[in-house]
C-alpha cells in the first residue's frame, strides 16, 4: 500500500478495517451481559468497558442507550424503574425469553461469521505473503 493510501486510512477514524464500525455487535454483547444479570445502563456500559469489546475506543454511551431502547422496543429486553435506595431512580434491564432466543441466534450467526472471517483471513494472508500457509 502506498504512503498516500496509508495516510487516508489513518484519517478515517471509524474505518471498518480498523475495527471502528462494529456497533451492531453491541446487541449480542448487551444480551450476553443481561443473560447473566439484570443491570442498569451505567453498569451495562461498565461491563462493556471491562470486556474491551470496542477496539481501543471509548464506549459510545449514547449508542448503548439507543441499543437498549431498540432492544426494549423489539421486546428482547424489559426494564423497570428501581426507586429503592438513595439517589436517582435507575432503569433496570433484564433479558426476555425472546431475547434469549435472539442471543441463541446471534451465537449461530457469529459462529458462521467466525468461520467466514477465518477463510477471508487465510486467503488475504496468502495473497499478501504467498509463502504463508
Amino acid at each position: 500500500m502506498s504512503n498516500s493510501s496509508e495516510g487516508s486510512l489513518n484519517q478515517q477514524a471509524k474505518c471498518s478495517c480498523q475495527g471502528g464500525t462494529l456497533d451492531k455487535l453491541l446487541q449480542p454483547q448487551i444480551l450476553t451481559i443481561l443473560a447473566s444479570q439484570n443491570l442498569h445502563g451505567y453498569r451495562i456500559i461498565h461491563e462493556l468497558e471491562i470486556r474491551k469489546m470496542i477496539h481501543g475506543d471509548k464506549i459510545d454511551r449514547t449508542g448503548v442507550y439507543r441499543t437498549l431502547k431498540h432492544l426494549e422496543q423489539k421486546n428482547l429486553i424489559a426494564a423497570e424503574w428501581d426507586v429503592n435506595g438513595t439517589g436517582a431512580a435507575k432503569k433496570i434491564y433484564r433479558i426476555n425469553p425472546s431475547g434469549q432466543t435472539c442471543l441463541k441466534n446471534w451465537i449461530e450467526t457469529l459462529e458462521t461469521y467466525q468461520n467466514t472471517i477465518a477463510g477471508i483471513l487465510s486467503e488475504a494472508r496468502r495473497t499478501i505473503d504467498p509463502s504463508s500457509k
